[in-house]
């Protein structure tokens, strides 16, 4: 009787599991993608503040004196090259009665989009009833940015609140762009990706398994209404512990879930719940193993968020001998011999642990379903 409760609760999750993180991303040929990362005196050289000043001790925005509400204003910003897809994330912290919201806009030589708001954290007067803005160059759906045209220019108006002016101050300490340029532009893809390939020698001739100090976390938790939902707080729970940071995984949970989108699968939401603890990451694009293999063992914890289809996949792992995904994030604990990836993943508390996935397996369901990936890489500076 247990073991056929056991395998109903399996069988849920793995159902409901599909429901995950929104990914409509692909990879086509000639796709180049690129991480503008603003922190520290970057940042602090980028803005136009209002009520807000930039704190030196803590290198981060933070509210003037006196002051309940402000914004610092970050640009226009100019990317290497034009971009129809990005992907924002931020670092900082929120007391109990503060926050923030991110407004962002973008453009090109022809004008700007409307500004849209990107996103918002903690305690803060957010009156949006959709997380989705449409607009004549595309869309913003709730943290990904698809557009018509290309773009070369981005700005972003970070609003910060506190209730009272004796309430400690939010701080934001770093602000991040993942942009993709998907169009089939070979001339782009030569001038600044031609050396990406998937493979790594590297990787393959590995003879040992390398793993990270991550803990395995399921998505089995006592809440039975969050059983399925929460690969993505429980992916945020795996990679914070490779870093000494052990929290339950409903705390992360509850504090990356969305009300108004109804989603516990937000992505700068996700790594803004590492942040809010004292972690630093951001949201980019991973299509190449030799960088995955340079994360990985530079200590990175990365999560993947991937899809596929049943049968798309040739003997993948156990938990989906039956199924595909529709939209799942996973964290990657390590690499394995011959060039495997070793993946914890959320869906199987009994089979979770430790999945090995070959190459082929995983360019499938991650790099060529976009190669989004949440990344972080320590602690705070």
């Amino acid at each position: 009787m247990k073991k056929a409760k056991r395998s109903i609760l399996l069988l849920t999750v793995l159902l409901i599991a599909a429901m995950g993180s929104a990914n409509v991303f692909t990879n086509p040929p000639f796709t180049v993608d690129d991480l503008l990362v603003l922190e520290g005196q970057q940042l602090a050289k980028n803005a136009q503040l209002q009520n807000t000043r930039f704190s030196q001790q803590k290198q981060a925005f933070v509210l003037a004196d006196n002051a309940t509400s402000g914004n610092a204003h970050l640009g226009p910003l100019s990317t290497k090259f034009p971009f129809n897809e990005a992907l924002p994330s931020w670092n900082g912290w929120a007391p109990p009665d503060g926050g923030w919201i991110v407004w962002m806009r973008v453009g090109n030589d022809n004008g700007w989009t409307p500004w849209f708001e990107a996103g918002s954290w903690g305690a803060v007067s957010d009156d949006a009833t959709t997380r989705v803005a449409q607009f004549p160059q595309g869309i913003y759906d709730t943290d990904s940015l698809l557009l018509k045209d290309p773009m070369q220019y981005v700005e972003f108006r970070i609003e910060l609140q506190r209730k009272d002016p004796a309430s400690p101050s939010p701080e934001v300490r770093l602000v991040a762009l993942s942009y993709s340029n998907t169009l089939g532009d070979r001339a782009l893809w030569e001038r600044y990706a031609r050396t990406r390939t998937p493979q790594s020698p590297k990787l393959d001739a590995r003879k040992t398994t390398f793993t990270l100090p991550m803990e395995f976390r399921s998505q089995v938790v006592p809440n039975p209404q969050w059983i399925g939902r929460i690969c993505a707080p429980a992916s945020l729970a795996m990679a914070a512990s490779a870093f000494g940071v052990k929290l339950p995984t409903e705390q992360f949970a509850g504090e990356v879930y969305d009300p108004v989108s109804d989603l516990f699968g937000v992505w700068h939401r996700m790594v803004q719940g590492g942040a809010q603890h004292g972690l630093r990451g951001y949201i980019t694009r991973i299509r190449s193993w030799e960088v995955l293999r340079q994360e990985v063992e530079k200590g990175h914890a990365v999560c993947a968020s991937i899809r596929f289809r049943f049968g798309e996949i040739p003997h993948p792992p156990r938990i989906y001998a039956k199924r595909g995904t529709q939209g799942h994030l996973v964290a990657i604990v390590g690499l394995g011999p011959k060039g495997t990836i070793l993946v914890h993943d959320s869906a199987s508390k009994d089979w979770g642990r430790f999945n090995e996935w070959t190459q082929e397996q995983l360019q499938k369901a991650w790099f060529d379903k976009g190669g989004v990936a949440i990344v972080f890489t320590g602690t705070a500076r």
